[in-house]
């Protein structure tokens, strides 16, 4: 009677561990749990919907993990949102600072946020972790981005050197009585510089800013007409 009762212990521990299911909003009803779903967008912004679900007989407490696998000549900034509060993401590696309750039955909200700077492909790994965060299941999401911000047609715009690590020069041709922002960006899209761009020959001050890659926009009357990669060495 002692060993069935073990035994009967043991199987249930078992068959409550792990029995969390990934969902995509996108396709309701299907379970994604090590599978890679493909996101194709042609704009800078949006979310991506996934939920994970308590489909065991006891609660769990998770956190999730957020890892970048490979990305193509991209540059983006991402956050991650659980029921609780929304995050923002930095490195190739990242984990939620805090757990988050999952009840019998309920479901918790996993959800990426994204902002990419320029097109390219991006492929992420988001794990469901347990306390000792060690992963109890996994998705991947593989975004192809599209987005592609050109530039007016009478509008000439130069910006050099870049790479750069002290002076850049914009140089502004066939714009006149334009009153232009120019504006850069770290790699987790923090604003680092906002600038007036003032006549048709603009050198600006970047010997303060960090060694990195950044991106920079252009902006006429908050319309971006402008944008691409920096590198300050």
């Amino acid at each position: 009677m002692r060993h069935f009762t073990i035994f009967a212990i043991l199987l249930t521990t078992l068959s409550s561990f792990g029995q969390i299911d990934i969902l995509w909003d996108d396709n309701p009803g299907v379970t994604y749990n090590g599978q890679t779903i493909t996101i194709t967008k042609d704009y800078a912004g949006f979310d991506v919907y996934l939920h994970c679900q308590n489909n065991s007989s006891s609660p769990q407490d998770i956190k999730f993990r957020r890892v970048i696998l490979s990305s193509n000549d991209t540059l983006f900034n991402d956050q991650f949102c659980d029921n609780n509060l929304c995050y923002s993401c930095f490195g190739n590696d990242w984990t939620t600072p805090a757990p988050n309750p999952l009840q019998p039955g309920d479901s918790c909200l996993m959800k990426g946020t994204f902002y990419f700077f320029n097109g390219g492909d991006v492929l992420i790994r988001y794990y469901i972790l347990d306390l000792s965060d060690n992963p109890i299941d996994s998705i991947d999401v593989n975004i192809i981005n599209t987005v592609n911000i050109s530039e007016l047609d009478k509008i000439n715009i130069s910006v050099y050197p870049n790479p750069s690590s002290s002076t850049l020069n914009i140089d502004l041709a066939n714009t006149p009585n334009k009153s232009l922002i120019f504006k850069i960006y770290n790699i987790n899209g923090k604003e680092v510089l906002n600038y007036s761009l003032i006549g048709l020959a603009n050198k600006i001050d970047i010997s303060n800013i960090k060694s990195g890659i950044y991106s920079y926009t252009i902006l006429d009357n908050n319309s971006i007409i402008k944008k691409s990669k920096l590198i300050i060495q």
